[in-house]
């Protein structure tokens, strides 16, 4: 399936992105750049970068960026929005435009689950990031609450474009045949209140993992 505009207003995704705008500000970018210490001026790759809020962010930050999405539409919507580097580019196909040792942060939000290879582009997002360089990664958990309230009408079984599926310990295992080092894995639940938020993350059964490693 192409990713392009047809595909994001069929799946409401037109209207979340642009909600998402917020929510990168308020817990992707302070998840992923200021509680993971990246210094200003690191290079960031967004794999998956979708309409570039979270890039924006980056730039914000004095980060120097670089995107890549699988749709040309979304590509577009992110050059009127971000100043990052950006490329439309299928990562099934990997990260061969890229030198070893290149970036010091990649994130990959909600983008492995729709690959036919996950552990291909994880061996690549390895060969790219710097010694101690650091990848953050999300994707719905299968073992969340919501799953299990919802049935087949939950969200990571709705969505056809889904080749995978990922518990908070299959992710780790595959991240760590990888190469890499858990240094974080949560499973929040963002809808939350913080109090109730913190008790979910500890049970496991939040609607997102979270996971953060090292090279």
């Amino acid at each position: 399936m192409a990713y392009e505009r047809k595909w994001f207003e069929e799946y409401g995704h037109a209207r979340d992105y642009k909600e998402m705008e917020k929510v990168m500000e308020d817990i992707y970018f302070p998840r992923a750049v200021i509680r993971e210490r990246i210094a200003k001026g690191a290079r960031v790759l967004d794999i998956g970068c979708a309409f570039g809020y979270f890039l924006k962010c980056c730039d914000d930050y004095s980060l120097e960026t670089y995107g890549v999405d699988i749709s040309d539409y979304a590509i577009q919507q992110a050059r009127e929005i971000t100043k990052a580097k950006l490329l439309n580019h299928d990562v099934n196909g990997g990260l061969a435009m890229f030198v070893d040792n290149f970036f010091d942060l990649i994130t990959i939000f909600d983008t492995i689950e729709h690959l036919a290879s996950p552990y291909n582009l994880l061996k690549e997002v390895h060969r790219v990031l710097r010694p101690e360089g650091k990848v953050i990664i999300t994707v719905d958990n299968l073992h969340a609450i919501a799953r299990i309230w919802k049935g087949g009408k939950w969200q990571g079984f709705r969505e056809e474009t889904h080749l995978y599926l990922f518990t908070p310990s299959s992710l780790k295992f595959l991240s760590e045949r990888s190469g890499f080092e858990i240094t974080r894995l949560e499973t929040p639940f963002n809808p939350l209140p913080k109090s109730l938020r913190r008790l979910v993350v500890k049970t496991g059964l939040g609607g997102q993992i979270w996971l953060a490693a090292r090279k």
